[in-house]
């Protein structure tokens, strides 16, 4: 029988990340106000021209499968009653990648297929991202 999934608390920007996927349902990247550049995880300065002039914009929580693994134990006994699952990487058309679990069956996967993200609440600052196939 499975306990309660661990459900971490994000500090800093890791918050704010989280935050507003959990209030808007949508998945934010941090954007670049000087070069355009998306970048994941949240960052005090651009990785790609060094500014710190950076905000969030909403993505239309939509990619395509990167890469996965298949998890057939798990150390967390909050996901015993989900094995096998599958944790997917998804790469995203603004650059990023984004790692979530998978809802489908995972002998479906492909890479390159398309998939949508969806964040579901579990505190008011904390959210898991699962992935549709």
């Amino acid at each position: 029988m499975a306990t309660a999934k661990y459900t971490p608390r994000p500090l800093g920007l890791d918050r704010e990340f989280f935050q507003l996927a959990v209030t808007t349902g949508k998945l934010h990247l941090q954007h670049c106000n000087a070069c355009g550049h998306h970048q994941h995880p949240p960052r005090r300065f651009c990785a790609q021209c060094g500014s710190g002039d950076l905000g969030f914009v909403p993505t239309a929580n939509r990619g395509e499968v990167y890469s996965w693994t298949v998890s057939h134990f798990t150390v967390d006994s909050g996901w015993v009653d989900d094995l096998p699952y599958a944790t997917v990487v998804v790469q995203l058309p603004e650059g990023p990648r984004l790692v979530g679990a998978y809802t489908g069956d995972a002998s479906t996967l492909a890479i390159g297929q398309p998939v949508s993200i969806r964040p579901e609440a579990r505190t008011e600052d904390y959210c898991f991202f699962w992935i549709d196939g």
